[in-house]
């Protein structure tokens, strides 16, 4: 059975007399694609911003959990005020209590935004590179050690250098590494901003709104994207998405969401014949519900 990777409990979060997410529970398992759909003010973006920690949530928790499968452990660690736990059997973090820093770097979290955020004026490659800002500056010891290639900085770089360019092949730009990013066609530059999301080597990568603006062909690529991202590379993906053609192509469990609750979830198959997404999500006739994919047997 698939174990729970992030576990959402009794999460809210309010701004002013505005309940943007309203006591949302649900799990995104190891290995998956999770998909949030639901009408624009839902609370889908709201709730990224919480587990990715742009938000603090005003009452609930949101647990990250590698290898852990034992509530005690996890109930001994909320207890204990502190926000992370390494185990024999594995790590949680509790990410309410966490930076958006932290949870990048300790959770191992990985996100993309609505609009596109690349760097336009510096090459496909260097977009890729910078990711690794961090862990580079680390191996120079902050010091000219990177100017002169000296201790482990030298070994760090190639290592950055190989996974970059395995990335831009995966995701077909090797052979415009050198254009600048600014150039690229618009479905070319979403999968660069997923690649740099997955130069971090995240154990959860959250995507809003990829499929956003792409045509057909550029959909069928990021979908096969996705799945390479999920059988290959050992991390689960939670993303929002109103294109239904993408969410109940790649989707592995799908969560519906109205008004900042939860209305329903479950495989694709199962969310296409729910009567309340059907009512509540797009309001629209049967016939409107097929063109969208939501019909049974779409």
């Amino acid at each position: 059975m698939p174990k729970p990777l992030l576990k959402v409990e009794h999460l809210s979060m309010r701004f002013g007399g505005l309940t943007a997410v309203d006591d949302v529970s649900f799990a995104a398992n190891e290995g998956e694609i999770t998909a949030l759909i639901g009408p624009n003010g839902a609370g889908k973006t709201t709730l990224f911003n919480c587990i990715t920690g742009f938000y603090k949530p005003d009452a609930g928790r949101m647990i990250l959990s590698q290898g852990i499968t034992e509530p005690e452990d996890i109930e001994k660690l909320t207890r204990s005020g502190r926000r992370h736990a390494a185990l024999a059997a594995g790590s949680i973090c509790l990410l309410e209590r966490m930076s958006d820093t932290e949870i990048a770097r300790r959770a191992r979290i990985a996100r993309t935004f609505q609009n596109i955020r690349l760097f336009a004026g510096m090459t496909a490659l260097e977009n890729l590179i910078v990711a690794c800002h961090n862990p580079l500056m680390a191996a120079s010891g902050y010091t000219v050690l990177s100017l002169l290639g000296l201790g482990s900085y030298g070994a760090r770089e190639k290592d950055a250098l190989e996974t970059a360019k395995y990335w831009l092949a995966e995701i077909g730009l090797l052979d415009r590494a050198d254009h600048a990013a600014g150039s690229l066609s618009y479905g070319a530059q979403r999968r660069l901003e997923i690649a740099r999301a997955m130069m971090t080597k995240p154990l959860l990568l959250c995507l809003d709104e990829p499929a956003a603006g792409l045509n057909a062909a550029e959909s069928a690529k990021l979908n096969e994207l996705l799945h390479a991202i999920r059988d290959r590379h050992d991390a689960s993906i939670l993303l929002i998405e109103h294109d239904m053609s993408v969410v109940m192509t790649i989707s592995d469990h799908v969560v519906v969401f109205d008004y900042g609750r939860k209305i329903a979830e479950g495989t694709p198959s199962a969310i296409r014949k729910d009567e309340a997404v059907i009512a509540a999500y797009l309001g629209v006739e049967d016939q409107d519900l097929h063109n969208a994919g939501l019909a049974a047997g779409a």
